[in-house]
């Protein structure tokens, strides 16, 4: 691939090898500090150059002036881009097929349309966001519109005679089902209202994909592997029937889940590898909730999964047994008699020990992606969280992207800081903050008060988790569908606190861009903050701003504003954007220059604890 095309791939490697940096052993705090500089500064330079290369190679173009060659070359560029779930650039490889889909419809390919139509859906899939405990699918309209206008094409099937053509069609028909609100049939019943649509889409599906009539005229495409994907994707309405139990869909689970298991073990026999220890999972809670299999045999059956897996193997199917099957024990055992799961506790409890150690042998780095979002859906879902488990869970999810585990941490000190003033200049204002009623009245009370506040900045961030690949976008400037994931944060950090039973943290992480006289910011509704939370809520958005504004070292000096610049624009919202109370702390000359020295000796401690430590 010529450049500019393939500078542009070059460009995003090189980006992120600066994001994860590497240092050699014997280097000074400054020396750290002014490496982790000088790769913000480069990251800035290429993020310049790769904007530059967008605006020449696709956002400048048309349909009607793009011409045959640079069509081909973004095709390749595309292609290069995206790998479904280990994609360079799925945001840039989805405007790409946007483009492709219409040159291609006004050039008259059908086979081109074809094939854009299924990839402008796909990409748009991967870049999705869906998350089961807040009912969010942002794009499911728009992805279910591209596979369904795809398998439109069934009815031209035996005209369009190419093979690729028609494997688009079928995948376009499977995928129909993106489309449905998937992410909510757990909750209150929804699932079940959900089934005839999913059916409907499966039922289709599968009587192409098993017809003798199709398979005959195209017996080199994957027709067992269109069947395993339907059937493995019916198996996700067994969190259905674990509120909901319901007779046709535990039947028809079963059978998905039997497929699902008879075709792994076909491909174990053959010596490539075993069946997937979720799969077997997943078989036996089937045949449980269809009342194939007792309660005491789904428990065996977990607690054998469990026991077996390795200790130091992080592969994807360990790291599901050792954070997520724990969950699932936990949630079984509750059926069970009294005396029964007392007898079981200990054993139990063993795992739940293993599964935190095993998290902390966990290198962040390297699987962050995979056990943030794990960590995700599952904490909080049984009632084996204390405290100190909650926050060592919150502490890995923050350390899984270095960058928000800085910004976090400085943002938690500015918030002790600035309460901690508040207790000394006005402490009325602190009375019933947190749910305390006079958090200054003791140097204890204070102390105990200062602690929680710290882990509210904490926190307020721990939503990114759901959304690393937008917020270590760092090589171009965000699309806009990459900026409506980011902005649902706060709603995804509020669930995900309020599981782990931290209704306050919660508060703050859902409010913390809403902008003071609520005439801005997002999410765009919400209600009031409640009284105890507000005053925590309008430190942690003043400081969010001081920090990410004017950020100097990991961030670009050319995009980090100076402290003076960044307090002038705090005092220019004052009232609307920030809390008056807050802000007319710096109106001290005193506290202003302390803030701008803590300011400072925070990050670097930040930024030393986040990659050296």
């Amino acid at each position: 691939m010529q450049a500019p095309y393939q500078t542009y791939i070059d460009n995003l490697s090189a980006a992120q090898s600066l994001i994860k940096p590497r240092f050699a052993p014997g280097l000074s705090e400054e020396e750290i500090i002014a490496v982790i500089r000088e790769n913000a500064e480069r990251l800035f330079g290429l993020k310049r150059e790769n904007d530059e290369i967008l605006k020449q190679i696709l956002f400048s173009k048309t349909a009607e002036t793009l011409t045959a060659d640079e069509a081909q070359r973004l095709r390749e560029m595309a292609d290069a881009l995206f790998n479904f779930n280990r994609s360079a650039d799925v945001g840039i490889a989805y405007r790409i097929h946007q483009l492709l889909y219409q040159y291609a419809e006004r050039c008259g390919d059908v086979d081109w349309m074809v094939r854009e139509l299924y990839f402008q859906g796909i990409t748009l899939f991967y870049l999705n966001v869906r998350d089961s405990d807040t009912a969010v699918n942002l794009f499911h309209e728009q992805i279910g519109a591209y596979f369904r206008a795809g398998a439109a094409y069934l009815s031209q099937y035996e005209t369009l005679t190419s093979a690729e053509t028609r494997g688009y069609i079928l995948r376009c028909l499977g995928n129909q089902k993106y489309g449905l609100r998937l992410e909510s049939f757990s909750k209150d019943g929804a699932g079940v209202k959900l089934w005839e649509d999913y059916m409907a889409v499966f039922t289709q599906a599968m009587s192409v994909m098993q017809s003798p009539h199709y398979r005959e005229m195209n017996p080199e495409l994957p027709w067992e592997n269109f069947c395993y994907a339907m059937h493995y994707d019916r198996t996700q309405f067994l969190g259905v029937l674990r509120g909901h139990p319901n007779v046709r869909i535990s039947a028809a689970v079963l059978e998905s889940a039997e497929y699902v298991y008879r075709h792994q073990e076909q491909i174990a026999a053959a010596g490539e590898r075993s069946v997937g220890v979720r799969t077997q999972y997943v078989y036996a809670a089937a045949r449980y909730h269809d009342g194939k299999l007792p309660l005491e045999g789904l428990l065996d059956a977990l607690f054998s999964i469990c026991e077996a897996a390795g200790p130091q193997d992080y592969s994807g199917d360990s790291i599901w047994v050792h954070l997520v099957a724990p969950e699932y024990l936990c949630y079984y055992s509750e059926r069970l008699s009294p005396e029964r799961r007392q007898a079981l506790r200990p054993r139990l409890e063993k795992l739940l020990d293993e599964r935190l150690a095993y998290l902390f042998r966990l290198p962040a780095n390297d699987y962050s992606g995979q056990v943030s979002l794990l960590l995700r859906q599952t904490m909080g879902h049984s009632s084996t969280a204390d405290e100190q488990f909650s926050e060592n869970v919150l502490g890995y999810i923050l350390a899984c992207h270095p960058p928000t585990f800085v910004h976090s941490e400085v943002v938690a000190m500015l918030t002790r800081w600035f309460c901690a003033r508040i207790a000394a200049v006005s402490p009325g204002l602190l009375d019933g903050a947190l749910g305390v009623a006079h958090p200054a009245e003791s140097p204890e009370s204070l102390a105990a008060f200062l602690r929680q506040a710290y882990l509210v900045g904490l926190y307020h961030d721990a939503g990114k988790c759901m959304l690393l690949s937008y917020v270590g976008q760092y090589s171009r400037r965000l699309l806009d569908e990459e900026f409506a994931c980011i902005k649902l944060h706060p709603r995804f950090g509020c669930s995900l606190l309020e599981n782990l039973g931290m209704k306050d943290h919660a508060l703050a992480a859902q409010y913390h861009h809403r902008a003071f006289d609520a005439t801005g910011g997002y999410p765009a509704v919400l209600e009031d903050c409640p009284a105890r939370t507000r005053l925590l809520v309008d430190i942690v958005t003043v400081v969010d701003s001081l920090d990410a504004g004017t950020d100097n070292v990991g961030r670009s000096y050319a995009a980090a504003k100076t402290f003076d610049a960044l307090i002038d624009e705090l005092r220019a919202g004052r009232g609307t954007r920030y809390a008056p109370a807050v802000v007319n702390l710096l109106d001290d000359p005193a506290f202003y220059e302390d803030t701008r020295a803590f300011l400072e000796k925070s990050r670097r401690a930040a930024y030393l604890h986040a990659y050296c430590k």
